[in-house]
């Protein structure tokens, strides 16, 4: 079970009531903070208020006139970051700044031009979100359990970077404490480029749109994130060139390995996947617990009223546990599959048991969650 986050009681001014600002809202008045909003969009200021992420504060700018507070977080587009962090500092709003964009370099470089050593500002970035912006997307628990890199420049405090680890933890994530060009040539790794790549192979069909008619669920995962937001993307991927630029480097070599071996293709191939096993293997499991190995079982469901609640019910009945789903529909098709993850030793007596209510169900592979 997964331990409660803890309690916070102070003030936090949020910058910036998109996706992730009105789901950090939503987050710390779950753990009891008391939260004010800003956003130069009236209307996604008052949809964020309307959700319950915070009380919105309509002053033209996020100065003294919203209040004072514990925390001030930035969370408007990459490229105005810098400038609301210099302009919440200069104006002493909060008592310690942070803001949570993907890139941290850049920011704490402008901030520092700007106003020198600044003991008070910590550059923070939660690694979670979703592939819509906005704040109908949002959700309290989005970033439960998610790591939130925690950025101190060498001139902060151990108690502003203390303030900002005491939030991390209510919201229910958990604090990395790394140094900025660390962050940023790690997550163009991890975040960055694979961005590119899922953009990359989604583009492929607009040159073979045929082929999407034959698009399994691979595909679909791998292209996922090519519904992210571009104008986003462009200004993260332009203020960490060099480090993205590198990690391609580091892709485009693995990928070459392939089309260079010519006369043992099978050989480079069969190198490339176990490596890839290997690699897999090191990412933490669900909510960040050690990778489990999870049986599969697979159901076909047709597309009529109440047969999503009739199985859910079943499967309860059953007793076994789902650890994880999936639902593979394509819209205006009569059926779909639903792919259900549980113990290896409960995908039996869920067969069973789903046979036995009428379900066609079959075993599926095992896989790491």
């Amino acid at each position: 079970m997964t331990a409660a986050a803890p309690p916070w009681t102070g003030r936090l001014l949020i910058v910036g009531a998109g996706l992730m600002g009105t789901s950090l809202g939503l987050a710390v008045r779950r753990a009891g903070g008391t939260v004010h909003l800003h956003d130069r969009d009236p209307e996604r200021l008052r949809l964020a208020e309307s959700l319950g992420a915070g009380e919105a504060c309509a002053q033209a700018t996020p100065g003294p006139a919203c209040g004072s507070f514990d925390l001030a977080v930035v969370a408007v587009p990459p490229r105005q970051v810098a400038a609301v962090c210099v302009e919440l500092l200069r104006c002493g709003v909060a008592d310690v700044v942070s803001h949570i964009a993907s890139v941290q370099t850049n920011v704490q470089d402008e901030v520092e031009t700007e106003l020198g050593a600044v003991a008070n500002f910590v550059g923070g970035h939660p690694v979670a979100g979703r592939e819509t912006t906005g704040p109908a997307g949002a959700d309290a628990g989005l970033l439960h359990a998610r790591p939130w890199a925690v950025c101190p420049p060498p001139s902060a405090t151990p108690d502003a970077v203390e303030a900002l680890v005491g939030l991390v933890r209510a919201t229910g994530a958990v604090p990395v404490q790394l140094t900025a060009r660390a962050h940023d040539d790690l997550l163009a790794l991890v975040s960055h480029v694979p961005q590119l790549v899922a953009s990359a192979l989604a583009a492929t069909l607009t040159d073979h749109p045929g082929a999407a008619a034959l698009a399994g669920p691979g595909f679909r995962d791998m292209t996922r994130l090519a519904d992210s937001p571009a104008q986003m993307w462009t200004e993260i991927v332009e203020a960490n060139a060099p480090a993205v630029r590198a990690s391609l480097e580091a892709l485009i070599a693995q990928l070459d390995r392939i089309r260079g071996d010519a006369d043992a293709p099978a050989d480079a191939v069969g190198d490339l996947v176990e490596r890839g096993h290997a690699g897999r293997a090191l990412l933490p499991g669900k909510h960040g617990r050690p990778v489990r190995v999870w049986a599969s079982v697979l159901v076909v469901i047709t597309d009529e009223p109440g047969s999503l609640a009739r199985l859910f019910a079943d499967i309860a009945d059953s007793g076994v546990n789902v650890e994880d789903l999936r639902i593979e529909h394509a819209p205006g098709q009569p059926r779909g599959a639903i792919e259900l993850a549980v113990a290896p030793g409960d995908r039996d007596r869920l067969l069973e048991a789903l046979a036995g209510r009428g379900w066609s169900a079959v075993a599926g592979a095992e896989a790491q969650r």
